[in-house]
């Protein structure tokens, strides 16, 4: 590799979290150019998915009270709805873009939710209010306050550009990492045949849950229990059962590698709160290398299942 072409690395902040990229065999003022054509990109799609954003559709769309046919403008929001309802069916009714309402119950540091509170929210929740007109591209709710949240698919979306974006400039080797959780790579790694990634251990810091050998791959992670950055973890509340309105209760960790990013990021979190009696049927719905499921027991002990492309399933593992 000459010197005008070179390893560009550059960070940003992103969708909540930071964006780390690594790209390689480029000179640096083709880097450049891409770093600025990214950040326009993922800012881009933050703002078309955000429901933060005031005056933003979704944001807009979230505010409704009344059962009313709400037109839906952009195209590209439209396909994002129809997307998300196709994945609502293949993960049997598992990941939901509905359930804003009922996650605010469970955020921040406040006292777990009354019985009653959520039951009611869920009743109003959850993409079975959600009525689509295809012809007329508009969605409406039968009742509540809507509550779409894009979360997952919105990461998966801008990897899904960001790699479009690096292919059409022959950009063969690169990583694009999204927070830690999030991960795309094209190419193999200078010193080797793939890139090596490891999921850490979110119980046992310096410990490793799983490896994983990636090369034109993406790799999602979901997890309810993050190591902070006082080494201590945490448990969080950011995965929501459609059905019973709760999170996940045992602690938890789901990584996926697979081609498509948006997958990945459906998947993992699908799989945070499918029983293990859903796994088959869901998965084969879908394209992926490897899935891994971990789950922590009480103590230092750990379950792990790892799902590979063939669908054969390695025995549980203790470690």
């Amino acid at each position: 590799m000459d010197s005008e072409r070179e390893i560009c690395i550059r960070s940003f902040p992103a969708m909540g979290t930071r964006l780390d990229m690594l790209i390689l065999g480029q000179s640096p003022q083709v880097c450049e150019m891409l770093f600025h054509e990214i950040n326009h990109e993922v800012e881009r799609i933050e703002i078309l998915f955000s429901r933060f954003r005031e005056n933003g559709q979704v944001w807009e769309i979230n505010q409704q009270r009344h059962a009313r046919w709400i037109k839906i403008d952009s195209e590209e929001l439209w396909q994002a709805f129809l997307t998300c309802r196709e994945y609502h069916a293949t993960t049997q009714g598992i990941f939901d873009i509905n359930m804003g309402e009922v996650s605010a119950l469970w955020k921040g540091e406040k006292e777990t939710p009354l019985e009653n509170e959520v039951a009611e929210r869920l009743r109003s929740s959850g993409m079975k209010q959600m009525e689509y007109d295809e012809i007329g591209q508009r969605i409406r709710f039968l009742s509540g306050k809507p509550g779409i949240d894009f979360g997952a698919y919105g990461k998966g979306y801008a990897l899904a550009k960001v790699r479009e974006i690096l292919i059409a400039h022959q950009v063969t080797q690169a990583v694009i990492n999204f927070g830690d959780s999030s991960i795309l790579t094209l190419g193999k790694h200078p010193s080797g045949e793939y890139w090596p990634m490891s999921v850490r251990n979110p119980m046992k810091p310096g410990d490793i849950l799983h490896e994983f050998n990636m090369k034109n791959h993406s790799l999602t992670t979901s997890s309810n229990r993050l190591l902070a950055d006082d080494g201590w973890s945490r448990k969080f509340h950011h995965v929501i059962h459609p059905v019973t309105g709760k999170p996940v209760s045992e602690g938890k960790s789901v990584s996926v590698l697979s081609k498509s990013p948006l997958d990945g990021e459906v998947l993992s979190t699908a799989f945070m709160l499918l029983s293990p009696e859903q796994y088959a049927v869901v998965l084969n719905e879908f394209e992926y290398d490897e899935v891994v499921v971990v789950t922590f027991s009480s103590g230092a002990s750990i379950q792990k299942k790892q799902f590979l492309c063939n669908n054969q399933t390695k025995p549980n593992q203790s470690l």
